[in-house]
């Protein structure tokens, strides 16, 4: 990341400190240039296209919708991206409570349909909705393929 933003100014009035005017800084959100996201919105038409799925969505970690396949999707869709990502962050803490580093995927069955959460980078998630007629193994292979594509485009957006 490295960039910031500068938030304000205050001088400290007590202690040590006093008199001494501090900056407090905010880093900036994720930045991806127009070029990148062209890239990334090609990566997930292909998955969309390749594996059968109804929804593809990239959010961030704090559930901030980025883009999605196909690009007029359904606001309830959009929806369920930030809430899946609110899903994802509590399995990281269920990761932490059985001393694991991370869990990197989330997958959710139900009677007609699925949700598959995987992790891109620190701060960005994968979210793919399929029916039962999508074979679940596809979609985990398909995932992976777009992940491996993905993971460098953000982790540059991100330094």
């Amino acid at each position: 990341m490295g960039q910031l933003d500068l938030q304000c100014c205050y001088t400290l009035g007590q202690g040590n400190h006093r008199g001494k005017v501090v900056a407090l800084a905010l880093r900036r959100g994720l930045v991806i240039s127009s070029r990148r996201m062209r890239l990334v919105d090609q990566i997930l038409n292909d998955l969309h296209a390749s594996s059968g799925v109804r929804f593809i969505s990239i959010v961030s970690t704090s559930g901030q919708p980025i883009t999605c396949s196909p690009a007029d999707a359904q606001s309830d869709m959009l929806s369920l991206a930030s809430l899946a990502a609110s899903s994802f962050a509590a399995t990281q803490q269920l990761a932490a409570v059985l001393n694991e580093r991370e869990f990197t995927l989330l997958f959710h069955e139900g009677r007609n349909s699925n949700l598959h959460v995987a992790q891109v980078t620190d701060r960005v998630l994968l979210v793919v909705a399929f029916g039962r007629d999508t074979q679940v193994g596809k979609v985990r292979l398909y995932t992976a393929r777009a992940i491996e594509a993905l993971g460098p485009l953000f982790r540059a957006a991100e330094e």
